[in-house]
Protein backbone atom coordinates (compact mmCIF):
# COMPACT_ATOMS: atom_id res chain seq x y z
CA UNK A 1 0.00 0.00 0.00
CA UNK A 2 1.10 3.83 -0.58
CA UNK A 3 0.79 4.52 2.76
CA UNK A 4 3.61 1.94 3.93
CA UNK A 5 6.05 2.81 1.50
CA UNK A 6 5.47 6.70 2.07
CA UNK A 7 6.91 5.59 5.61
CA UNK A 8 9.46 3.89 4.82
CA UNK A 9 10.54 6.49 2.67
CA UNK A 10 10.53 8.86 5.69
CA UNK A 11 12.22 6.78 7.71
CA UNK A 12 15.01 6.33 5.29
CA UNK A 13 14.96 10.31 4.82
CA UNK A 14 14.68 10.94 8.64
CA UNK A 15 17.84 8.73 9.57
CA UNK A 16 19.99 10.50 6.40
CA UNK A 17 19.22 14.07 7.96
CA UNK A 18 20.27 12.76 11.69
CA UNK A 19 23.20 11.37 10.33
CA UNK A 20 24.35 13.75 7.44
CA UNK A 21 26.54 16.60 8.30
CA UNK A 22 26.07 18.44 4.82
CA UNK A 23 23.17 17.01 2.81
CA UNK A 24 21.54 17.86 -0.30
CA UNK A 25 19.14 16.51 -2.62
CA UNK A 26 19.18 16.15 -6.23
CA UNK A 27 16.10 17.36 -8.22
CA UNK A 28 16.00 17.10 -12.01
CA UNK A 29 12.53 18.30 -12.54
CA UNK A 30 11.12 14.99 -13.23
CA UNK A 31 8.47 13.62 -11.01
CA UNK A 32 10.12 11.14 -9.23
CA UNK A 33 12.26 14.28 -7.80
CA UNK A 34 9.53 15.93 -6.63
CA UNK A 35 8.30 13.44 -4.42
CA UNK A 36 11.76 13.28 -2.75
CA UNK A 37 11.42 17.12 -2.67
CA UNK A 38 7.61 16.56 -1.42
CA UNK A 39 8.86 14.06 1.31
CA UNK A 40 11.78 16.28 2.41
CA UNK A 41 9.61 19.12 2.50
CA UNK A 42 7.34 17.55 5.26
CA UNK A 43 10.12 16.00 6.96
CA UNK A 44 11.23 19.75 7.23
CA UNK A 45 7.91 21.04 8.17
CA UNK A 46 6.58 22.61 5.02
CA UNK A 47 10.20 23.62 4.08
CA UNK A 48 13.16 21.64 2.49
CA UNK A 49 15.92 21.19 5.09
CA UNK A 50 18.93 20.83 2.91
CA UNK A 51 20.29 22.43 -0.55
CA UNK A 52 18.52 21.51 -3.84
CA UNK A 53 20.82 20.06 -6.70
CA UNK A 54 20.40 20.84 -10.08
CA UNK A 55 22.53 19.45 -12.74
CA UNK A 56 22.16 21.70 -15.72
CA UNK A 57 23.36 19.90 -18.82
CA UNK A 58 22.29 23.03 -21.32
CA UNK A 59 20.22 20.99 -23.16
CA UNK A 60 17.47 20.48 -21.43
CA UNK A 61 13.40 20.95 -22.47
CA UNK A 62 12.70 24.62 -21.58
CA UNK A 63 9.59 23.14 -19.81
CA UNK A 64 12.30 21.55 -17.24
CA UNK A 65 14.05 24.74 -16.77
CA UNK A 66 10.27 26.61 -16.32
CA UNK A 67 8.99 23.96 -13.69
CA UNK A 68 12.32 24.19 -11.70
CA UNK A 69 12.39 27.58 -11.29
CA UNK A 70 8.42 27.27 -10.82
CA UNK A 71 8.85 24.71 -7.67
CA UNK A 72 11.79 27.01 -6.66
CA UNK A 73 9.38 29.99 -6.20
CA UNK A 74 6.68 27.94 -4.61
CA UNK A 75 8.79 25.96 -2.08
CA UNK A 76 11.77 28.50 -1.50
CA UNK A 77 14.29 26.06 -1.65
CA UNK A 78 17.85 26.90 -1.59
CA UNK A 79 18.47 25.92 -5.60
CA UNK A 80 21.84 25.04 -6.69
CA UNK A 81 22.65 24.69 -10.47
CA UNK A 82 25.70 23.22 -11.41
CA UNK A 83 27.17 23.34 -15.14
CA UNK A 84 29.96 21.72 -17.23
CA UNK A 85 27.97 23.70 -20.58
CA UNK A 86 31.18 23.75 -23.30
CA UNK A 87 32.47 20.47 -22.02
CA UNK A 88 31.13 18.93 -25.54
CA UNK A 89 30.56 20.81 -28.79
CA UNK A 90 27.21 21.33 -29.86
CA UNK A 91 27.76 19.20 -32.72
CA UNK A 92 29.12 16.62 -30.68
CA UNK A 93 25.59 16.15 -28.52
CA UNK A 94 24.05 13.02 -27.60
CA UNK A 95 26.67 11.22 -30.78
CA UNK A 96 28.49 9.43 -27.86
CA UNK A 97 26.22 8.89 -25.40
CA UNK A 98 28.26 7.63 -22.91
CA UNK A 99 31.06 10.74 -23.30
CA UNK A 100 28.31 13.06 -23.49
CA UNK A 101 26.06 12.55 -20.19
CA UNK A 102 29.81 11.70 -18.14
CA UNK A 103 30.89 15.50 -19.05
CA UNK A 104 27.49 17.15 -19.16
CA UNK A 105 25.98 14.90 -15.67
CA UNK A 106 28.56 13.10 -14.08
CA UNK A 107 31.53 15.93 -14.48
CA UNK A 108 28.87 18.31 -12.69
CA UNK A 109 27.98 16.10 -10.13
CA UNK A 110 30.95 15.63 -8.91
CA UNK A 111 32.20 18.91 -8.88
CA UNK A 112 29.16 20.33 -7.00
CA UNK A 113 29.60 17.25 -4.31
CA UNK A 114 33.64 18.48 -4.21
CA UNK A 115 32.64 21.67 -3.72
CA UNK A 116 29.60 21.99 -1.25
CA UNK A 117 31.57 19.10 1.02
CA UNK A 118 28.38 17.18 0.46
CA UNK A 119 28.24 14.10 3.02
CA UNK A 120 25.02 12.49 1.82
CA UNK A 121 23.17 13.04 -1.48
CA UNK A 122 19.52 12.09 -1.53
CA UNK A 123 18.03 11.56 -5.17
CA UNK A 124 15.07 9.78 -6.29
CA UNK A 125 16.46 6.65 -8.03
CA UNK A 126 13.89 3.75 -8.39
CA UNK A 127 14.55 0.43 -8.46
CA UNK A 128 12.07 -0.73 -11.51
CA UNK A 129 12.61 2.18 -13.33
CA UNK A 130 15.81 0.58 -15.13
CA UNK A 131 17.60 -3.45 -14.67
CA UNK A 132 21.35 -1.08 -13.55
CA UNK A 133 19.42 0.09 -10.83
CA UNK A 134 17.78 -2.99 -9.08
CA UNK A 135 20.16 -4.07 -6.87
CA UNK A 136 20.90 -0.39 -5.59
CA UNK A 137 20.63 0.05 -1.47
CA UNK A 138 19.06 2.63 0.25
CA UNK A 139 22.75 4.07 1.52
CA UNK A 140 25.12 3.26 -1.00
CA UNK A 141 28.69 4.62 0.24
CA UNK A 142 30.28 5.93 -3.05
CA UNK A 143 34.06 7.42 -3.58
CA UNK A 144 33.30 10.82 -1.81
CA UNK A 145 30.13 10.69 -0.64
CA UNK A 146 27.11 8.63 0.53
CA UNK A 147 24.04 8.46 -1.44
CA UNK A 148 20.53 7.77 -0.11
CA UNK A 149 18.14 6.49 -2.08
CA UNK A 150 14.64 6.77 -0.25
CA UNK A 151 12.48 5.91 -3.10
CA UNK A 152 13.84 2.86 -4.23
CA UNK A 153 10.83 0.21 -3.38
CA UNK A 154 8.14 2.99 -4.99
CA UNK A 155 7.19 2.25 -8.48
CA UNK A 156 6.06 4.36 -11.59
CA UNK A 157 2.26 3.97 -10.48
CA UNK A 158 2.97 5.26 -6.85
CA UNK A 159 4.90 8.25 -7.69
CA UNK A 160 1.80 9.06 -9.48
CA UNK A 161 -0.30 8.42 -7.00
CA UNK A 162 1.70 10.08 -4.56
CA UNK A 163 1.60 13.12 -7.00
CA UNK A 164 -2.30 13.20 -7.72
CA UNK A 165 -2.95 12.40 -3.45
CA UNK A 166 -0.90 15.51 -2.68
CA UNK A 167 -1.99 17.60 -5.53
CA UNK A 168 1.42 18.22 -6.27
CA UNK A 169 2.26 20.80 -9.93
CA UNK A 170 4.35 18.94 -12.28
CA UNK A 171 6.05 19.23 -15.62
CA UNK A 172 3.73 19.68 -17.87
CA UNK A 173 5.66 17.34 -21.02
CA UNK A 174 4.30 14.44 -18.83
CA UNK A 175 0.93 15.48 -20.26
CA UNK A 176 2.31 15.40 -23.77
CA UNK A 177 3.35 11.70 -23.78
CA UNK A 178 6.39 11.87 -22.27
CA UNK A 179 7.05 9.20 -19.53
CA UNK A 180 10.77 9.97 -18.47
CA UNK A 181 12.76 12.96 -18.92
CA UNK A 182 16.05 13.88 -20.02
CA UNK A 183 17.98 15.62 -22.27
CA UNK A 184 16.24 17.26 -25.18
CA UNK A 185 18.14 15.38 -27.88
CA UNK A 186 18.05 12.14 -26.05
CA UNK A 187 14.16 12.28 -25.33
CA UNK A 188 10.86 11.82 -27.41
CA UNK A 189 7.22 10.81 -26.46
CA UNK A 190 6.05 7.39 -26.89
CA UNK A 191 2.50 5.70 -26.73
CA UNK A 192 0.07 5.63 -23.43
CA UNK A 193 1.42 2.44 -21.39
CA UNK A 194 4.79 2.25 -22.52
CA UNK A 195 7.63 1.08 -20.58
CA UNK A 196 8.94 4.13 -18.87
CA UNK A 197 12.33 4.66 -20.07
CA UNK A 198 11.44 3.71 -23.79
CA UNK A 199 11.16 7.09 -24.80
CA UNK A 200 15.32 7.54 -23.95
CA UNK A 201 17.85 7.06 -26.39
CA UNK A 202 18.63 3.38 -26.73
CA UNK A 203 21.89 3.21 -27.56
CA UNK A 204 22.50 5.58 -23.97
CA UNK A 205 19.98 2.68 -21.67
CA UNK A 206 22.54 0.17 -22.88
CA UNK A 207 25.28 1.66 -21.44
CA UNK A 208 23.73 2.08 -18.42
CA UNK A 209 25.84 -0.07 -16.49
CA UNK A 210 29.08 1.75 -17.35
CA UNK A 211 27.68 5.17 -16.87
CA UNK A 212 26.91 3.98 -13.34
CA UNK A 213 30.12 3.11 -12.40
CA UNK A 214 31.16 6.48 -13.65
CA UNK A 215 29.18 7.69 -11.13
CA UNK A 216 25.57 8.61 -13.45
CA UNK A 217 22.03 8.12 -11.04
Amino acid sequence: MLAEEIKLSREIIDRALKEAFRPMAAFSGGKDSLVLLHLLRTAGGDQIPVPVLNIDTGVKFEEIYRFIDKMQRLWGFALVRESNRGAVDPGDIARDKVHCCYQLKTVPLHRAIERYGVSHLLTAVRRDEHPARAGEEYFSSRANHIRVQPLLHFTREDIWAYIHQHHLPYCSLYDRGYVSLGCRPCTRPVDSGAAERSGRAPDKEQFMPDLRRLGYF
